[in-house]
């Protein structure tokens, strides 16, 4: 068995029930010689003259080959990466040895040019990557502790945009730089047919995720701009259902792109009056005008989200302006300090849990951080890590529509109590 065979049937052999992109092999025909079947997004299979062409190959090589077989017999052609996230193309190389197997050819792998250098960096910090994904995808702590994406080169690199020929299908690979840099859409000319790939999702754009560097959501815009201007029929996004006809399809780029830049015109404004991070996300209030579409609620990110990497992108680290933030001391040390100087802890513990009866549930976990954030074990300190754990389990039910938001308070409770697991 190889390493990559190996590394697989690991991530499979974990509990994927409350994975996002666990997904299914459940066949879906988006126009005859086009499948797909929902993943970590769509990997989609494009029959042509020339073989098959596959978008992303996803992290369950086995069943998701099995699932074309029913369908069709020719060898790929080729693979194209929809962008440089780990899971959508963690199976490529396991993918690959198997076609080489069967049918002796070697597909090509294309992605953008951007996208070796960041599977530079996810090697790089392949332990920090493990834990990311560990907390966002609600896998117990440490189970993906050691693991190693076995990533696959790209055979063909393009910066623009990168065009697959044959004699029934044109394909045209199209940079759409969106949630990240690398990310492409298709252009099926001959179908009619566009996939929008990360750009396009059936919720508020994944912009300003709290563990992932800054995405530009007005580089996003102009990508839905750009995909606009291609005559779709069909618009398949990374997740969920097509969009239908010309005219449902324009209003999906269009709305997104300028709830995108609504967002971003806001935070500069009450930037450029004064308000910190902390100030605007509890003060912006999205018009219904422009937010009140399905495809622009909160699901997989929250717009708060979006607003801070508006913030981010035009301002350094220091985003609460407080100097005690410019050079602070150790969080264990500041925490230690904090309990001594607190006179009457249960003080402390009274006042949090008044707060959480009354719903204040974002106070109530500012002020129960005086004590739990302590390292050293003690009754008022235990007992302040077991109320915030409640209430982190409380605010990943009643504060938020994220699915990202509510993983990380999840995680962060049974990090507190495990005991409630």
């Amino acid at each position: 068995m190889t390493d990559e065979s190996s590394l697989t049937e690991e991530l499979d052999s974990l509990d994927r029930d409350d994975d996002a992109l666990a997904g299914s092999h459940e066949i879906v025909e988006f126009a005859p010689g086009i499948i797909g079947q929902q993943q970590a997004g769509w990997l989609i299979t494009i029959e042509t003259s020339d073989g098959l062409v596959q978008i992303d190959t996803g992290d369950q090589a086995a069943a998701s080959l099995a699932t074309i077989r029913r369908r069709f017999d020719q060898s790929f052609s080729a693979v194209i990466f929809s962008h440089g996230h780990q899971r959508y193309n963690q199976a490529c190389r396991e993918w690959i040895s198997t076609c080489v197997r069967e049918t002796g050819r070697v597909p090509r792998v294309i992605a953008h040019a951007n996208l070796p250098r960041r599977q530079r960096r996810y090697m790089e910090t392949n332990g920090l990557q493990n834990r990311l994904l560990e907390r966002q995808f609600r896998y117990p702590a440490g189970s993906l502790e050691g693991r190693v994406f076995p990533f696959t080169q790209p055979t063909h690199t393009f910066t623009d945009e990168f065009t697959i020929t044959t004699t029934d299908r044109t394909i045209d690979v199209i940079w759409a730089p969106s949630e990240t840099d690398d990310a492409v859409a298709v252009w099926l000319r001959e179908d009619r047919i566009l996939y929008g790939g990360p750009s396009c999702i059936p919720f508020f754009p994944n912009v300003g995720s709290p563990q992932r560097p800054v995405r530009d959501p007005m580089r996003w815009a102009d990508t839905l701009d750009r995909l606009g201007t291609y005559p779709a029929e069909t618009l398949i996004g990374e997740f969920g259902d097509p969009v239908e006809g010309p005219e449902a399809i324009a209003d999906y780029l269009t709305s997104t792109a300028a709830a995108l830049r609504w967002c971003h015109e806001a935070v500069i404004s009450l930037m450029n009056a004064g308000h910190t991070i902390g100030e605007i996300v509890n003060m912006v209030e999205p018009p219904s005008e422009i937010f009140d579409r399905p495809w622009l609620q909160e699901g997989y990110t929250c717009i708060e989200h979006v607003l801070r990497d508006v913030y981010r992108g035009q301002f350094g680290w220091w985003e609460d302006l407080n100097p005690t933030s410019l050079h602070p001391a150790h969080p264990d040390a500041v925490a230690r300090e904090i309990r001594t100087a607190i006179g009457d802890p249960s003080t402390v513990l009274a006042h949090a849990k008044s707060l959480a009866e009354r719903g204040e549930l974002k106070l109530a976990l500012h002020v129960v951080d005086l004590l739990a954030l302590d390292s050293e074990s003690s009754a008022e300190v235990d007992e302040a890590k077991v109320m915030k754990a409640e209430l982190c389990r409380r605010a990943a039910k009643e504060l938020t529509a994220s699915y990202v938001t509510q993983s990380l308070y999840l995680h962060g409770a049974d990090q507190l109590d495990p005991s409630d697991d």
